[in-house]
């Protein structure tokens, strides 16, 4: 109850930052990408496998792609690091406010993305922190109930899956490219 309570008022914290960026949207399509940030967790059983399928689809148009995934313990680490090419985080790895502390996490942050692509279902506040913190041009995510932090909302209340959730992005940005 009271980590709850403390998620809540971290998350309001992390809005309150983020209406204070003043950031220029730039809408980037798949067509003139380079490279594209994931964030992600394994939050249902085909997480791991549209993670990859993904990184498949962009590194199959030249982009280059790099994922970071919110783990919930360490030995889920050690089994997701050997099945993914992916960086790992995991609540050791984040500050109490959600920041990361060191290594993958700040590297990730610090990454010029053109795109990055929140394919997390679970809101995690240290995915959050690094969606928010992120210096990507354009950013694409699943539309919630909390306040809209992404450049291009996709709902998918209907159907809350990863899997869903990609396909949905991949078809829009690509129907960016035909609009541009």
């Amino acid at each position: 109850m009271l980590r709850k309570l403390f998620n809540s008022y971290i998350k309001k914290r992390l809005f309150l930052a983020y209406s204070k960026q003043q950031r220029v949207v730039n809408i980037i399509t798949l067509a003139s990408a380079k490279s594209v940030g994931i964030l992600w967790n394994p939050a249902d059983e085909e997480s791991i496998e549209t993670y990859e399928l993904l990184r498949q689809i962009l590194n199959g148009k030249g982009i280059k792609s790099f994922g970071i995934a919110f783990i919930n313990s360490k030995r889920e680490k050690e089994t997701l690091a050997t099945v993914t090419n992916s960086w790992l985080i995991s609540n050791s790895d984040i500050s109490f406010w959600g920041r990361p502390k060191n290594g993958d996490g700040l590297q990730f942050i610090q990454q010029d993305f053109d795109i990055l692509i929140d394919l997390s279902i679970n809101k995690s506040v240290a995915l959050q922190y690094m969606l928010i913190h992120s210096s990507a041009r354009f950013k694409v995510g699943w539309k919630s109930v909390d306040p809209n932090i992404y450049d291009l909302e996709i709902d998918v209340i209907a159907n809350p899956k990863c899997r869903f959730l990609m396909e949905q992005i991949i078809h829009y940005l690509e129907k960016l490219n035909e609009n541009k």
